[in-house]
């Protein structure tokens, strides 16, 4: 259930559409690789969509003196753009006084940066919170909602702008101020303030759990989280139960059994993952077709 601070109808209502931009290093302490945060690009509008301001900052890396050549390809952000960036201290130091102590609902393209942001506050500042988090939208699932035929699956910022018709030919894509523009024009195709006032979720401890929850697959096939009837095989021809005619195996996360439909002569190996989130367990399956043989059905 969404909980709210504000109130519709009284008072200033402001979000903040962020976007990070991180390096992937090796922690020597964690013994570990850990994502660093490179850069920072927020834009302030009021509830009307109006920008109020805009913040963009790069981040001197603590951990490693030069930047994979990934990142740099993808952000055009140098090595020596890095060393003249600021610490991670002063960097958020500074983002706080720009938000001049607005409560403020934030949004991010997907919740991968907030994740990020909650480790390096960790990392940097011994805290397992973030202090001007109050309230929190992911906009990529908002925006999903209003995209035909988006589907589950998460897409990316670039082909959701597309999607809403939104021209992105002067993009410049991964970079942080950039992107939380492109963002914002992705929300006011799609705004209704209600619904992303009652979309935004409260930064609780509830929050932070549920944020540091890390999705796994199932691969004890006796797990009692496992829904029993998802392990049941039905002929794709005439509907009938099929017979499993092996013991389950699992291999690459997935759970694979021999099947036999006795009605149709129908010989598959039918394979089926589940994958456990904080708050629900998803179930994905599919059917190979396999050549039967007489000792198959003896």
């Amino acid at each position: 259930m969404c909980v709210n601070i504000f109130q519709l109808g009284s008072g200033c209502l402001y979000y903040v559409i962020m976007d990070l931009e991180w390096n992937n290093s090796y922690n020597k302490i964690k013994k570990c690789f850990v994502n660093e945060i490179l850069e920072i690009g927020a834009v302030l509008v009021d509830e009307h969509l109006d920008v109020i301001d805009t913040f963009s900052v790069i981040i001197k890396s603590q951990l490693i003196k030069k930047l994979s050549g990934r990142v740099k390809n993808l952000t055009h952000i140098t090595n020596e753009d890095m060393g003249k960036g600021i610490s991670f201290y002063r960097a958020f130091a500074d983002f706080e006084k720009w938000l001049a102590g607005r409560d403020c609902i934030f949004l991010s393209w997907g919740n991968s940066d907030i994740r990020v942001l909650v480790e390096n506050f960790d990392m940097f500042c011994g805290q397992r919170y973030v202090p001007f988090l109050s309230q929190y939208v992911d906009l990529q699932k908002y925006c999903q909602q209003f995209i035909v035929n988006a589907g589950t699956q998460q897409i990316g910022l670039m082909t959701a702008a597309v999607e809403m018709g939104i021209d992105v030919t002067n993009c410049k894509f991964h970079r942080a101020l950039e992107d939380s523009l492109l963002g914002l024009r992705c929300l006011k195709k799609c705004y209704n303030r209600e619904l992303l006032f009652n979309t935004a979720v409260m930064c609780d401890k509830a929050f932070y759990h549920k944020l540091s929850f890390k999705a796994t697959y199932i691969t004890n096939i006796n797990n009692p989280k496992i829904d029993r009837s998802k392990l049941k095989c039905e002929c794709a021809e005439c509907g009938e139960q099929m017979k499993r005619m092996s013991d389950w195996k699992c291999v690459n996360q997935a759970f694979s059994a021999i099947f036999l439909c006795k009605h149709c002569e129908k010989l598959v190996t039918y394979h089926v993952k589940f994958k456990e989130y904080y708050d629900r367990i998803d179930v994905k399956s599919n059917i190979t077709e396999m050549k039967k043989t007489e000792s198959d059905t003896e």
